[in-house]
């Protein structure tokens, strides 16, 4: 008897194409777990002293600028509105404020805004606060000594007269402000010294020029240079 061989065809099992045992992934350990998790620690540890010094340069150079937009606008409003301006900053602190100080220009009547003539137009002042990791520093200034004693702001008849015309002058009723930077009508100032730090101890010092009315600002590292 002939005996004629058949090949056997097996069928394959619905989504095993290679028809053989299937077998489920395999998970994670927990060792292993663990293992990425201190690796993306030791990552983490790694950038964050970059990023934070990145975060604090950032808010240093945002305030100085804010400082010094402040001041060039004083000065322009100065010699525009023919009236001398205070500039006042916060010792320790973070706010700062400009306010026109004669007596004339508060009183004239196309600066009024409100019907009563109480308080003038908001653009005739300048404020605003630093970011909350930096604050004023008092430095010595480089010109010679004032003949008198500068005036405290809650007994200066111009600043509480100009602080008295301002909009939302309540929000500085507390503060404890600085001598004055007079800002004049032909271009002069205080001759004064200021910094602005953070809690790193960087900063930057602006210097403001009696003659010329003139604004510098120079990082303080750089001063012995």
């Amino acid at each position: 008897m002939n005996c004629s061989t058949r090949s056997v065809r097996h069928k394959r099992a619905p989504g095993h194409p290679t028809g053989g045992v299937s077998r489920r992934p395999r998970g994670y350990t927990l060792l292993e777990l663990l293992l990425v998790v201190g690796i993306l620690m030791i990552c983490a540890g790694a950038v964050a002293p970059s990023v934070m010094g990145m975060l604090a340069s950032y808010h240093l150079k945002d305030g100085v600028q804010k400082v010094q937009s402040a001041l060039g606008a004083t000065r322009v409003q100065s010699i525009d509105a023919t009236s001398t301006y205070q500039f006042r900053f916060e010792p320790g602190g973070r706010h700062f404020l400009a306010v026109p100080t004669d007596i004339e220009v508060l009183n004239s009547p196309g600066s009024a805004a409100s019907a009563g003539g109480s308080s003038l137009s908001p653009a005739m002042f300048q404020s605003g606060m630093l970011p909350e990791t930096l604050s004023f520093q008092v430095s010595a200034s480089s010109g010679p000594a004032p003949t008198s004693p500068a005036m405290p702001a809650a007994s200066d008849p111009g600043w509480t007269a100009g602080l008295g015309h301002m909009p939302g002058a309540s929000d500085f009723a507390t503060v404890n402000w600085s001598d004055p930077i007079y800002f004049r009508p032909d271009g002069t100032a205080t001759d004064t010294t200021f910094a602005v730090v953070d809690t790193r101890g960087a900063g930057y010092r602006f210097t403001i020029r009696e003659v010329t009315g003139e604004i510098f600002v120079h990082p303080l590292e750089t001063e012995s240079h």
